[in-house]
Order: C-alpha cells, then sequence, then structure tokens
C-alpha cells in the first residue's frame, strides 16, 4: 500500500473508488502485478442479496487464471441450456426451441449463477490474504488536476472520513472510478453519457416457489399474450424471475411500494407489496397451465431499464478512468453488468501496473478506451434490441427474428467471442498460414483453452490454469514437427541470446517461455533440449495427437510462434523464423534494458517487485 512521506501529505499511486466486484478486481489485479494502490468505499460493508447473479464463461476463465474461481463455483451453481416458450393461436404454451447457454468452445460452457456477494467477498478476501484492505467509510468528495504539474502525483483528492468528519487532501498518480452509475469520479470530470434505446421497466426478483414447470432448471424465457417472463435458476434452490411492467400497470402503482430490499431494512414490508402481487398474478397468466406459486422473497426491485455509455473511459489527460457501470449501463437481460465490470478492470489493471512500475510507456494507457468502449457500445446496441423484442407484442414477427439474434450474440455476450482491434497491443499481420474453423489464433481475440501433457511430471494440464495473470507475456513456441529441425535450431539461439525478449526483460520476467511440441514426451528429455528451454522446464508441454495444433489451427509441420497478452488475449501470431518480429513489437511500449520508448513513468518506492 502506498505511504505518506509526511504525517501531513498522503500520496497513492492508485485510489480505487468503489468497493464493488469492479472495483475489487481492479485492486487484486494491481496487487498481483505489484503496484500500490488503496481502495476506498463511501458506505459500511453490508451483505449484498440479489444484484447481479451470472458470471460468463470468459469471466469464468479470468477468475481461473487468478486463482479464484473454485472459491467461486463452490458457491454457485451451473446453467447449461436454455429454453423459449411460445403460446401458439391455440392458447397452448409449447417449447419453441432448447439449446446450449453458451455456444463459444470453452472449458467452461456454462453460466454460473452466484450471489454478487459472493464475488465481493472472494475478492475481498484475496486482498486481505495480499495485505491489503479496503477502507470502508471514506468518501471522494471533489479532486483537481493539477496540468503542467510534473510531480508524479499531480492528482489533489479531497476524501471525507466519516469516521473522524475529517476531509483529507491526497496527492494521488491515477484514480480508478468504479463508484457505480451515479459516480462522482465521472461527474466531476465531466465526462457524458450516451443513452441508447427506450427506457422500459422490468421487475426482477429472486423468490422460491412450488411449480410444476418442468425448465426451471434452465434459463426460460416464456411469451404469451400476458407478457413475457425469464425465469433462471438460483442458488439455495430459488429462482430469478423478470418481467416487464406495461405503462398503464406503472401508472396504477404506488411508488412507496416499489421495491422489497433484503439490502435494506427500511425497505422491509411485513405484507407483500403490490409489485409482489403484481408479479404472481404475471407469472400466473403467462405460464398457465403450469403452477408457479411463490412462497418466499428474498429480493425483488425493479429496474428503469435505462441503457447509457460514457462518451470517454478516461479523462484526456489519461489520468482518470472509468469502469463498470460508471461507463456503461445494462439492463439484466443479458447478464452482463457485474461481467463487463471485471473485464473492465481485467484489461486495465496490468496496463497500469506496468506503466507504475516504470516497465511500459503510459502511452499503454490509451488502449483501454480502444479496446473496451467499442466492445461496451456493441454489448449495449445488442442489450438495447433484446430489451425491445421482449417488449414487443406477442403476434409481431420480429419475436422469431429477436431470439435469433439473441443467438447469434452468444459469442459476445459469453465474452469469449471478444476481439479487440488492431493497435499498439494487437499485430493484425498474421505471417503465417492459421486454418482453423475457430480462429482461435486469430490477434485480439482470447487464447483457447488446450489440454497438454506437461513434460516434467506427465500431468494433463490446461494451459490457461499455467499462465497465471501476474502481469506477464507469454511466448508461445508452437514446436510441432519442427522439434529437431535447423529452423528449431536457429529460433533456439536467437531466444538464447542477448537480444531475445526473454533476456532483454530477463532482470524483470516481462516474458514467459511456452514450448508446445507433438512428440511423445517420453522420447524427449528434458536436458538435451537447447537453450534457453531448459531453463523453463515446467513450460514444455506435448500436445497428444495434435489436438491442440488442430483445434488453434496450426499446421504441425510448420510451427508457430504466438505471444499472448497478461489479459490471456493474442497479441501477435506468426512464423518461428520471426522471433526478432515478436521483439520489434514489444519495444514499442515495454521498457527494458536500454530498449523501449523514453517517456516511461517510474514511480520512485511507491511499486512493489512484480509476484512470481
Amino acid at each position: 500500500m502506498a505511504s505518506s512521506t509526511d504525517s501531513e501529505d498522503l500520496y497513492v499511486d492508485v485510489l480505487i473508488v468503489g468497493a464493488g466486484p469492479t472495483g475489487l478486481m481492479a485492486a487484486s489485479c494491481l496487487s498481483r502485478c505489484g503496484a500500490a494502490f488503496r481502495t476506498i468505499e463511501r458506505h459500511q460493508k453490508q451483505k449484498q442479496i440479489g444484484h447481479a447473479n451470472c458470471l460468463q464463461p470468459r469471466t469464468q476463465e479470468v477468475l481461473q487464471m487468478l486463482g479464484l474461481l473454485s472459491a467461486i463455483a463452490d458457491k454457485a451453481i451451473r446453467v447449461r441450456e436454455n429454453t423459449v416458450y411460445i403460446r401458439e393461436s391455440t392458447g397452448k404454451l409449447v417449447r419453441e426451441s432448447i439449446g446450449l447457454d453458451t455456444l463459444s468452445p470453452t472449458c467452461f460452457p456454462y453460466s454460473l449463477v452466484v450471489d454478487q456477494g459472493v464475488v465481493a467477498d472472494t475478492l475481498e478476501e484475496d486482498l486481505r490474504s495480499r495485505g491489503h484492505v479496503v477502507e470502508y467509510g471514506f468518501d471522494l468528495l471533489d479532486y483537481v488536476l493539477e496540468r503542467g504539474n510534473s510531480s508524479l502525483w499531480p492528482v489533489q483528492a479531497y476524501i471525507k472520513n466519516h469516521v473522524s468528519g475529517a476531509v483529507e487532501l491526497w496527492h494521488v498518480a491515477y484514480i480508478l472510478g468504479c463508484d457505480g452509475e451515479d459516480s462522482t469520479v465521472r461527474q466531476v470530470a465531466c465526462i457524458g453519457l450516451e443513452d441508447y434505446g427506450v427506457e422500459n421497466v422490468w421487475v426482477v426478483a429472486d423468490v422460491s416457489a412450488d411449480t410444476t414447470f418442468p425448465d426451471m432448471k434452465r434459463k426460460s424465457v416464456v411469451k404469451s399474450v400476458h407478457g413475457t417472463c425469464i425465469f433462471g435458476p438460483s442458488t439455495e434452490d430459488r429462482v430469478r424471475v423478470i418481467t416487464p411492467l406495461t405503462p398503464a400497470f406503472l401508472a396504477s402503482m404506488d411508488p412507496n411500494e416499489y421495491s422489497m430490499d433484503s439490502n435494506n431494512s427500511s425497505n422491509h414490508r411485513t405484507r407483500p407489496t403490490t409489485l409482489l402481487r403484481s408479479l404472481q398474478t404475471r407469472i400466473n397468466a403467462v405460464l398457465s397451465p403450469w403452477d408457479f406459486n411463490i412462497k418466499g422473497l428474498s429480493w425483488i426491485s425493479h429496474y428503469h431499464n435505462t441503457k447509457r455509455l460514457a462518451v470517454h473511459f478516461s479523462d484526456a489527460a489519461q489520468r482518470v478512468f472509468l469502469l463498470g457501470d460508471t461507463c456503461h449501463t445494462h439492463s439484466p437481460l443479458t447478464d452482463q453488468s457485474v461481467n463487463t465490470g471485471l473485464m473492465d478492470a481485467h484489461n486495465l489493471g496490468w496496463k497500469l501496473a506496468l506503466v507504475l512500475r516504470g516497465l511500459a510507456s503510459p502511452s499503454l494507457l490509451a488502449t483501454y478506451e480502444a479496446e473496451r468502449r467499442p466492445l461496451a457500445q456493441k454489448l449495449v446496441k445488442f442489450d438495447t434490441k433484446v430489451d425491445q423484442i421482449f417488449c414487443l407484442q406477442p403476434d409481431s414477427p420480429a419475436i422469431y427474428e429477436g431470439f435469433h439474434d439473441f443467438e447469434d450474440g452468444n459469442s459476445i455476450t459469453s465474452g469469449c467471442g471478444v476481439q479487440y482491434s488492431p493497435g499498439l497491443l494487437v499485430k493484425e499481420e498474421v505471417r503465417i498460414l492459421i486454418k482453423s474453423s475457430q480462429e482461435t489464433l486469430k490477434p485480439g481475440k482470447r487464447l483457447l483453452p488446450m489440454t497438454l501433457t506437461r513434460h516434467i511430471d506427465g500431468n494433463e494440464v490446461n494451459l490457461l490454469d499455467e499462465m497465471q495473470s501476474d502481469g506477464r507475456f507469454h511466448l508461445l513456441v508452437f514446436a510441432g514437427e519442427t522439434f529437431i529441425s535447423p529452423d528449431f535450431a536457429s529460433l533456439s539461439m536467437y531466444l538464447a541470446s542477448p537480444d531475445s525478449p526473454l533476456t532483454v526483460f530477463s532482470s524483470l520476467r516481462l516474458v514467459d517461455l511456452f514450448l508446445i511440441h507433438t512428440r511423445s514426451h517420453f522420447a524427449v528429455s528434458l536436458a538435451d533440449l537447447p537453450d534457453p528451454f531448459p531453463r523453463w522446464p515446467h513450460r514444455v508441454y506435448e500436445d497428444p495427437g495434435g489436438r491442440s495444433y488442430v483445434s488453434v489451427g496450426v499446421n504441425p509441420k510448420f510451427g508457430a510462434l504466438v505471444l499472448v497478452r497478461p489479459d490471456g488475449h493474442v497479441a501477435v501470431v506468426t512464423n518461428p523464423d520471426d522471433a526478432r518480429g515478436i521483439m520489434e513489437f514489444l519495444k514499442e511500449f515495454l521498457v527494458g534494458t536500454g530498449v523501449g520508448p523514453p517517456d516511461a513513468h517510474i514511480s520512485k518506492g511507491h511499486g512493489e517487485s512484480m509476484s512470481m
């Protein structure tokens, strides 16, 4: 944690404002990469019930890379399939379709349903284990960026300590706004919001129920002349129900009975609210002839389904960054809110840590908005379309088109189909033929999980489990059948030379080396491998039968070099004789021994050595 230079002036490298899942994820990523930070939250900690409750497959992959997934999965349930029901003109309710919830190749082909509080608690416990704490009762009131200030901490942040009542001045290098839809950070930065779509109103509730509906363990959309209901299994044998409210019904409601939230004792009711009674009436009409009798309520609320996107995700000086609901809001329909926030934090955390530690140029930070905002815009637009489809009249033919659109958007909503555009961290040119229907070695896309045999002990491992998210780049050598060829020997000589990224960045451990071959590991001795591979004995793998080569589209006869970013996205795909091209790519933004851009920011005394 950053420390003050004297008793009055407090200096903080990164101030994280907001300790929801997004802010905690940012803190977790920074701590793994050796950056100093402080995390504040205006509210005192309280148990969270309800809210976002679905982790998408890509989010699970990232949590696995952070070593946090198992703690969350133990308290979650899996949802692997979804269904769509339509009421026919005869009045009969029929299942129109059934399919997989996730269509992209992944080790986690399902949604993980878990209370948002479990995710937050897991992330906070991870921080505590690393010596960090969330400072509850601290609120950001205002901040001023001193332009032209050559200090490493040019932002003056005014922090209200709700325990002492004092307002403190903190000198800050960077601020991460993770303080939600009504963000103070965004408002002070004067960053506007763009509105998308019609503002429909939806009821969301977690209930326990006696039901005869046969697909309650699947995510189900039920559409009838009486409206639309979405059902999904939740933890503790509960069901999450989502349904839109009509304008006529909203006009008849008492605003004081809009919500019953277990997180706020002032909203507790001893009798069913108008909202809950109306929800039961809607379910009865939509789901008939099946029964669905609510017998218990954990949480219920209504949402004005406003979808907004910040005009920018950072200020012009690249000192203040917006993440999660602070810069984009989503409806509960596509299960995106907590997922996009976690992925925003994962995208920015390692970049900011490298800059703070003087290992990368500040130009790296501009890639956060360049990569995350177009994706958020795409998701918000898709969310808007789905919202409109579900609120259509039941006889509209666009309903059926909308369900197909929902399937087409699965690769984006699951996170597995995200592809960042070419730029500083993504090299568009691919200097080798990649032949795969999955296109998993396409620059900008995430690396597909691969099952390999680890050479040193013969254990079967998943490559993503071997690539921990700690700020390092990963250089993958797909040697294939070139394993004992002159070309492989030439590649090895370069990788062991003083000019290779392994050597230039060796003291910083910024690049990991992985060797993946297709020969039997019984026939190859690690000691017989050319330098530098014997120095990486735990990073040599056999691909039995070449299955992973086929899945990622690499021809074993030619092999490939692949550079993977710390967040698991592919940066460069090239042929084995272009290792120098990898080095030239890294030199554009990394700082090694006498290489790289000259304008790297070095936070003296406020970083730690990278965790190994």
